[in-house]
């Protein structure tokens, strides 16, 4: 508990899970950027209360200076009280889950459990229980913090989830691999480079020119309907729905590109979403394997990087003259 109990009270905690990411330029300026850290840990700095008693710095830093940098430590962001599972400290607004899921308020999303099919950047989660839930109801809320139980690594939901309305025979076009696709809507008069964009691939693209998005929602899985030019590659679900006319796609395999018609999964046929996450998930599931979040999604193991100087005073006081560094051990 001494990692524990150092960020419980300590004066500042600073957390970095900016992705990796390596520059370079060309001799003729142009400026090439790529990431190839799928792990993308987590870094903190943690500062602690500055001024200890004798009694609390032996019985709180021992094992902290004991394991140093050579073994791991766990510890909750936020810490959770064990009875109720709810963060109990003022800085619980770090961790709160936004979803609405939870009607237990144990921290752990209701009826809805991880699957196998989990992988790449998304936690796959389907009905585990045959209970009937409301369409709309949200599963989590971008920056949710969410985790697999039994699974040390946390991850934060990158977008809005429900629990998806059916929608039936919605048509449009999946763009091949090679296209410009905004992640932003276009606004008229606002400069094009002024909207997130990125390149398409086989297996992360857009299906455009579609009537109405009406029925559709984040997360939602799709299905061919009848026969396609077209066609999706493996499990494939919405990672984004930027305008009314087209969407954001992502697939386990490859597409084909060309004129589709689809179905999307509602409440009552095949209640199966994929909650979009800031990083590739590690590992393997088995099939309903409960969901943590907030306070309890948000768990950490972690290696220490520095340690901070001790300075001994009169009265039995101990004084740390810097910072704790800790990065997220990943395996």
């Amino acid at each position: 508990m001494s990692l524990q109990q150092i960020i419980d009270t300590a004066v500042n905690v600073e957390v970095n899970r900016s992705k990796l990411v390596a520059q370079t330029i060309s001799r003729s300026g142009r400026l090439s950027t790529a990431s190839r850290n799928w792990a993308n840990p987590f870094r903190f700095i943690i500062t602690p209360k500055p001024v200890w008693t004798a009694a609390e710095y032996r019985s709180v830093f021992g094992a902290l200076l004991d394991n140093d940098k050579y073994l791991p430590h766990g510890f909750y962001l936020n810490n959770i009280d064990p009875t109720t599972f709810q963060a109990d400290l003022g800085n619980s607004w770090m961790v709160n889950y936004q979803g609405n899921a939870d009607a237990n308020g144990n921290n752990a999303i209701d009826s809805y459990a991880a699957t196998s099919a989990t992988s790449g950047a998304m936690i796959c989660l389907t009905n585990a229980n045959s209970t009937t839930i409301t369409a709309g109801t949200y599963l989590v809320k971008d920056g949710d913090y969410i985790r697999v139980s039994g699974y040390r690594a946390p991850y934060i939901a990158t977008a809005d989830v429900v629990i998806p309305t059916a929608a039936t025979a919605i048509s449009g076009t999946i763009q091949p691999a090679g296209v410009t696709v905004l992640l932003e809507p276009s606004v008229t008069g606002v400069f094009p480079g002024n909207n997130v964009s990125f390149v398409s691939t086989t297996t992360r693209t857009s299906i455009t020119g579609i009537t109405s998005t009406a029925g559709l929602s984040v997360g939602q899985i799709i299905t061919e309907n009848g026969t396609n030019t077209g066609s999706f590659g493996g499990l494939t679900y919405i990672a984004a729905i930027p305008s009314p006319t087209y969407i954001i796609i992502q697939s386990t395999t490859a597409c084909t590109s060309g004129s589709i018609v689809f179905d999307g999964t509602g409440p009552t046929s095949t209640p199966t979403v994929c909650v979009p996450i800031h990083r590739g998930f590690i590992g393997t599931v088995s099939t309903n394997t409960a969901v943590l979040v907030g306070a309890r999604g948000a768990q950490f193991v972690v290696n220490v990087a520095k340690l901070p100087q001790v300075r001994y005073l009169p009265g039995q006081l101990v004084e740390l003259t810097g910072d704790i560094e800790l990065i997220e051990q990943i395996l």
